[in-house]
């Protein structure tokens, strides 16, 4: 299996972290634009 020591933990932490808050972000951001898109036209 991997080697895991203190330095890969530093740097594989944060950008594991980095990405799943980015793809967290992608996630709210669509369904947050979906639901503005199903709500537009009951404005009209």
């Amino acid at each position: 299996m991997f080697g895991v020591d203190a330095y890969s933990l530093e740097v594989l932490v944060p950008s594991v972290i980095g990405v799943v808050a980015m793809a967290g972000v992608m996630v709210w951001a669509f369904i947050k634009v979906r639901h503005l898109m199903n709500e537009e036209p009951k404005h009209k």
